[in-house]
């Protein structure tokens, strides 16, 4: 053990000593570091976990979110992005990963041809929905069913062209939600395109995302790898709009098509429509609000309990500033066509509410 423990010690000065004598090129910049971190208590009325949305499945108790920690470095016409996450929500986030690399959720190489055009490479946060998986970037906590029925992030290759305000990008990806193609058992891939406008006062974004579907593949009876019957094709549209310093909009329309190559009756659809309006109370002080309709009545098996039912989702939150911690009460109710929550006797409800207490800071 001591051998071990001396090898070890040797080890790592000898990479220290070699990291220190590692001189960077002459005009190289520094690598940026950033990061951010989040946690939150929530209580749910019927006193038992509900819900059918992301990262916020829990009740009476205190939890914590995830760490994010990001690097990036730039060396003339190439850059490299590292982005890893730890916690809970980077696990649920990367389901598809074995338990060794879920901490990674971004890693892109990055080449500018031109000011204009560049191609990226690597595993990349989705460019589809409003909404954002590090809870820093968002005015809600608790997530939409629109951003947890959608692709999270996708391994590839896209190209972007960018001329004034509108920019377009096309790619290729293994299936999505996957980092390898190995552990899908097929060699389909996804294709994604994206058109923007980004002007001074707002934005618009039109997505695709089609291609082999993001659940889990099939394994036979001698649990060998098959590949998963799926394809999946969802539409998507963002807008932004500021209406003075104030008030603000945001809106996302998306629809998403799945088709089963076995068996024609699990096809299905669904779509759904989230408004997010903010308003400034103050400079640190703001109150966003997220109303969503979400129709997944003719939706396929994969939506669990949602499918045959349609859901409209209030959620009203308001965040509060305190140098780089932002604080964030939430009040959320959903109700659905259907009896598809748990009451507290063990019942279904068409209704369900909860409160949150979320905290988020940016280092």
């Amino acid at each position: 053990m001591k051998k071990a423990v001396t090898l070890l010690a040797l080890i790592l000065t000898s990479s220290i000593s070699f990291a220190q004598e590692t001189v960077e090129p002459a005009g190289s910049p520094a690598t940026v570091f950033a990061g951010s971190a989040d946690g939150y208590y929530k209580y749910d009325f019927s006193h038992v976990t509900n819900g059918y949305t992301s990262f916020t499945n829990t009740d009476n108790s205190f939890e914590l979110g995830m760490v994010s920690l990001e690097a990036s470095h730039k060396w003339k016409k190439a850059s490299v992005f590292v982005d890893l996450g730890f916690g809970s929500r980077a696990k649920e986030f990367t389901y598809n990963d074995n338990p060794y690399s879920f901490m990674i959720k971004q890693l892109t190489f990055t080449y500018d041809v031109s000011d204009s055009f560049k191609f990226v490479a690597g595993t990349f946060g989705t460019h589809v929905g409003y909404e954002l998986l590090d809870a820093v970037d968002n005015k809600n906590y608790s997530m939409s069913y629109a951003f947890t029925y959608g692709p999270f992030y996708n391994t590839g290759i896209k190209a972007q062209y960018t001329t004034g305000k509108l920019s377009f990008m096309a790619g290729v990806t293994n299936p999505t939600d996957f980092k390898s193609a190995l552990e899908t058992g097929t060699d389909a891939k996804t294709f994604i395109g994206q058109i923007a406008y980004v002007g001074e006062t707002g934005s618009a974004y039109l997505n695709l995302s089609t291609g082999a579907s993001n659940g889990a593949p099939r394994r036979d009876i001698n649990d060998d790898l098959l590949p998963s019957d799926e394809d999946k094709t969802q539409f998507d549209f963002v807008a932004t709009k500021k209406f003075g310093d104030k008030f603000a909009l945001g809106f996302n329309a998306t629809y998403a098509n799945t088709s089963n190559n076995i068996d024609g009756d699990l096809d299905g659809d669904w779509f759904s429509l989230v408004l997010y309006p903010t308003y400034s109370i103050s400079s640190n002080v703001l109150l966003a609000y997220r109303l969503e309709y979400l129709d997944s009545e003719d939706a396929a098996a994969s939506m669990g309990a949602l499918a045959g039912s349609s859901v409209i989702g209030n959620t009203l939150s308001l965040n509060y500033k305190v140098g780089n911690m932002t604080i964030i009460p939430e009040f959320r109710i959903d109700s659905a066509s259907n009896d598809i929550f748990v009451a507290n006797d063990g019942a279904f409800k068409g209704v369900n509410t909860y409160a949150l207490v979320a905290a988020t800071y940016t280092f």
